[in-house]
């Protein structure tokens, strides 16, 4: 059974001229039968700005990969309604419609409580006291990449639902203006976690709690408008339309989801743990999804006027 354990490969994203990684003779010599070595588990337990500089390495380059296909999946299934090659009638099926929307919120839910089992050179679970104490269940890595990518196709399948109505000159000015917003943030949050690895360095502890505390505020702030968000948004579906109400609900969604993707981002750089790279996976498209609709709407907004 193939799970977490393939991450950790020894030449994978490292320099030829950085020095040598640890020793992976307790590995097997199958690439796809790779165990990590017993020297590497408490690396799995801390916060990836914490680990070794090679599991960093792999594991941030492991999560923009999959976002990567997470978006071009979605862009060409866009493309294939538009262009026919998938007939269109397909999204004006209700049943279609709410096969796509269980599905997306049912495997959400699997991959939010998902843990990824790490197994020793044994082929024993490194990590099962991992789903004491919390609620989750041991999914290996190989099937939750199969629910990613189950949840990127339903998510893609809705999105079309809603882009099939947009002129294509507004999809792509929305599609640019959603990438500057999603280097930008990238760019950012990577400075930022510059920053809080320098004072740490430094020792300067004073500063690094007040920047948890910030962090730990707006997130909290962020959830409490989200709420407030889809509250508007439920009662906006019962009153007469406005295209005044639709602009500030799009407005206020954009702005919620970039501060999300930051604060996410900026998660995946410094405090989530190396076997939670799907789980950041599907963060980081909902929160690049979510801002790409309310933008198309700004946009569209703007066109019409």
């Amino acid at each position: 059974m193939s799970t977490k354990k393939d991450i950790l490969l020894p030449n994978e994203g490292i320099r030829s001229d950085a020095p040598a990684p640890p020793s992976y003779d307790t590995a097997t010599a199958e690439l796809n039968n790779t165990f990590i070595p017993q020297d590497f588990y408490e690396d799995y337990n801390k916060p990836i700005s914490e680990c070794n500089i090679y599991i960093r390495t792999i594991f941030t380059k492991r999560v923009f990969n999959l976002l990567s296909y997470q978006i071009l999946a979605t862009f060409l299934i866009q493309i294939s309604f538009y262009t026919d090659f998938f007939p269109r009638s397909i999204l004006f099926n209700p049943f279609i419609y709410w096969t796509c929307f269980a599905g997306s919120m049912l495997t959400m839910i699997g991959l939010s409580f998902a843990i990824t089992p790490i197994l020793n050179p044994d082929g024993e679970i490194m990590n099962a006291d991992d789903s004491i104490g919390r609620f989750g269940w041991m999914i290996p890595y190989n099937t939750q990449l199969s629910l990613l990518a189950v949840f990127t196709i339903f998510e893609s399948v809705l999105v079309s639902f809603i882009t099939l109505h947009y002129d294509p000159k507004v999809l792509m000015t929305a599609v640019f203006i959603t990438l500057m917003i999603v280097v930008t943030a990238y760019v950012v949050a990577a400075y930022k976690a510059k920053q809080y690895e320098e004072k740490e360095r430094q020792g300067d502890l004073e500063a690094l709690l007040e920047e948890e505390g910030t962090m730990s505020m707006v997130y909290r702030f962020l959830w409490c408008f989200t709420s407030g968000l889809f509250a508007f948004g439920f009662v906006l579906m019962f009153l007469p339309h406005s295209s005044i109400a639709e602009l500030i609900f799009s407005w206020i969604g954009a702005l919620i989801f970039t501060v999300y993707l930051f604060i996410d981002m900026y998660l995946v750089l410094r405090k989530v743990r190396p076997n939670e790279e799907i789980r950041c996976c599907m963060m980081l498209y909902t929160d690049i999804i979510n801002l790409f609709l309310n933008i198309l709407r700004i946009v569209s907004h703007n066109a019409d006027n």
